[in-house]
């Protein structure tokens, strides 16, 4: 009689029992990332995007084409127009008049024509509702599209358009930033590795991250991080970023027993710096010397200190995921100037895709978001 013997049970592939099978995956990444043509996308506002916002208005065609300029006048005296100032009051002969919401309680805009500007009661041959922009365009683009409703003021933002453009990043600068999201994975590598982790593809692409901090008017690295979230919850990789960059300014609260005594290089580990610097022999890493205004005399301040910079103030950072809301307030509140990642974090992601927070308006600080490595 025989007997059946079952398949054995396949294993999940991760780090513990493939010992190769991370590095792959990294090392494709970093290929990936290393041999790309796109050039970086840049993380706007929704107003770059949406749908021409429209407002609905009176508009009145005038009898006779020489009474334009005199009514313009007069209109722009008596019935202001503050919130469409982009849009031009003249087409051909017509003249907008005001928004149709202005006549609550009338029976016509002919009689708040009457009332408001009794000279034009008998200027107007008749009157139309039309739908015009509610908000100026940004770009070029829109302003085509805004035009062929009603024509507007427009003065193009040269940076804006270079940004729209899909040719933000010149490639030398391409380069640059793809080095050091390069460094982000390796960072990661090199955790995995030196903490044991046992770590399977999806949590390359949705749950580890690691971070960069580079002062981008020395060209070097200041500071890496790599998430400690199961150990700590508030210990994301951002978190830690900005921790660490404090370190290299005297400050810091986690794990500063160990700091380096060069505190040029406090923000990265010496064990971790000694297999970074091989891999990227053109790279600096460490920051500006730190010099406190306790340490400046009297005589040689002068308000405007040649002291290191607050946090992050002018620091791009290169994270492999999207950030959460909590991390990229952090980063509002570093000064961080750029966030580059790799992966958007459709669960918690706070910069692209749940929330778009580095458009808020009302914030104190902004900065610029790039994505588009892979």
């Amino acid at each position: 009689m025989s007997v059946e013997i079952e398949p054995p049970v396949k294993k999940a592939k991760t780090f513990a029992n493939e010992d190769d099978y991370c590095n792959k995956i990294i090392d494709k990444c970093i290929e990936d990332i290393k041999n790309s043509q796109k050039n970086l996308e840049p993380v706007l506002s929704d107003d770059f995007q949406k749908s021409i916002p429209l407002i609905k208005v009176f508009v009145g065609i005038i009898k006779d084409p020489k009474d334009l300029s005199r009514t313009v006048l007069m209109l722009n005296e008596k019935i202001p127009l503050k919130e469409l100032q982009h849009l031009k009051r003249i087409r051909k002969k017509e003249v907008i008049l005001c928004p149709t919401n202005f006549i609550i309680g009338m029976s016509s805009i002919q009689q708040y024509i009457e009332c408001n500007v009794e000279e034009l009661k008998d200027t107007f041959q008749y009157f139309k509702e039309l739908d015009v922009p509610l908000s100026p365009p940004k770009v070029k683009q829109q302003f085509k599209e805004w035009n062929k409703i009603w024509s507007c003021n427009f003065h193009p933002n040269v940076y804006l358009e270079k940004l729209v453009s899909g040719n933000f990043f010149a490639p030398t600068e391409l380069n640059l930033h793809r080095t050091y999201m390069e460094i982000a994975f390796e960072v990661s590598r090199w955790y995995i590795l030196h903490l044991n982790l046992n770590t399977n593809e999806d949590d390359v692409f949705r749950n580890i991250n690691s971070a960069v901090i580079v002062d981008p008017t020395t060209q070097s690295v200041v500071a890496v991080s790599f998430d400690n979230r199961d150990a700590n919850p508030l210990q994301h990789s951002s978190m830690l970023a900005i921790d660490n960059v404090a370190k290299t300014q005297n400050g810091g609260v986690w794990s500063t027993e160990d700091i380096n005594p060069d505190r040029t290089l406090s923000g990265i580990s010496e064990e971790l710096l000694n297999y970074l610097k091989p891999r990227y022999p053109s790279v600096r890493f460490g920051a500006r010397k730190f010099i406190s205004k306790c340490d400046i005399s009297s005589d040689e301040y002068n308000g405007n200190p040649s002291d290191g910079p607050y946090l992050c103030t002018g620091y791009y950072a290169y994270l492999i995921r999207e950030p959460c809301v909590m991390c990229s307030m952090a980063l509002v509140h570093a000064r961080v100037k750029r966030i580059f990642f790799c992966f958007d974090n459709m669960f918690d992601g706070a910069l692209k895709s749940k929330s778009k927070l580095h458009t808020i308006s009302s914030l104190n600080h902004h900065f610029e978001v790039f994505t588009g490595f892979l």
